[in-house]
């Protein structure tokens, strides 16, 4: 696992992780908010023994550039992944998307089905009625007094052990200062915490009409108690994209990259098409 940063097309800097043979077909994962592309540290060696991995930090997240002159909204998520894919030379790829980077992946298959050729999407807000927890916690973190309490120590580790997660052991010192480490140290990054997840369910939702009309394979992974964006999302996500499956992982939160990696890779391994 290599980590590079490439500048895309329109400017922004983008730090990445690179694992496997470039000659195996390529595999695109997305994390979501508040985290970055170590969300899926623990998934990527046994993924790149199949595929050619590219993990990028979404813009404002990790260690890419985190401007605050710009919508974080669907259309410059939906961009950012065009350019990403120009940038690595990808003409297509299998595309694994979490959360926030679920709401850019099923924007950019929707908009660009030749471009990714499996599709995995996991927990994260296809509709404009969220649920209410993510509401508040949403709404809660767009308060710059609350955003700084929300990055303490104490307080992210709370959040993360009696909400975020179903196995509270996950959250050690190690994954707290992953998850923290970009917003606290960088100078525009309390101010970002909010700023990313501002824009109105409107402005980061694919129309539903649209989701219903995605045509590539896709498997909906889902943890069983996540609940930020419980199960029934899920369900309802699957009646709406024809050709699609589902699978629920269970004894998870919402972070299930982290709680049960052995699983999701089995899941995405058994889904993907390999090479040979």
């Amino acid at each position: 696992m290599k980590s590079i940063y490439t500048t895309l097309k329109n400017g922004l800097t983008i730090h990445s992780l690179i694992a496997g043979n470039p000659d195996n077909p390529p595999l695109v994962l997305l994390h979501g908010y508040p985290v970055s592309c170590y969300l899926w540290r623990h998934c990527i060696p046994a993924l790149s023994e199949h595929f050619h991995v590219y993990a990028p930090d979404l813009p404002g997240h990790g260690d890419s550039d985190k401007p605050l002159d710009i919508d974080y909204n669907l259309d410059f998520f939906v961009d950012f992944l065009v350019n990403y894919y120009a940038a690595m030379g990808l003409a297509s790829a299998a595309l694994a998307a979490h959360d926030l980077g679920g709401n850019a992946a099923l924007g950019f298959v929707s908009r660009h089905p030749e471009r990714v050729s499996r599709f995995i999407i996991m927990d994260t807000a296809p509709y404009i009625e969220w649920p209410i927890l993510a509401k508040i916690l949403v709404k809660a973190v767009q308060s710059p007094a609350v955003a700084r309490l929300t990055l303490s120590p104490p307080v992210f580790s709370q959040i993360l052990k009696r909400v975020v997660f179903a196995q509270p052991a996950v959250v050690t010192k190690e994954l707290l200062d992953l998850y923290r480490k970009p917003w606290v140290e960088n100078p525009n990054g309390y101010r970002l915490y909010g700023k990313i997840v501002s824009p109105p369910p409107e402005a980061l939702i694919e129309l539903r009409r649209n989701l219903q009309n995605i045509a590539v394979p896709t498997l909906i992974l889902w943890a069983e108690k996540d609940p930020i964006f419980p199960a029934f999302v899920a369900k309802q996500l699957h009646q709406d994209i024809p050709d699609s499956q589902l699978e629920i992982v269970p004894n998870c939160g919402h972070f299930l990259q982290e709680e049960e990696p052995g699983i999701i890779v089995e899941k995405m391994i058994a889904f993907l098409p390999r090479k040979g």
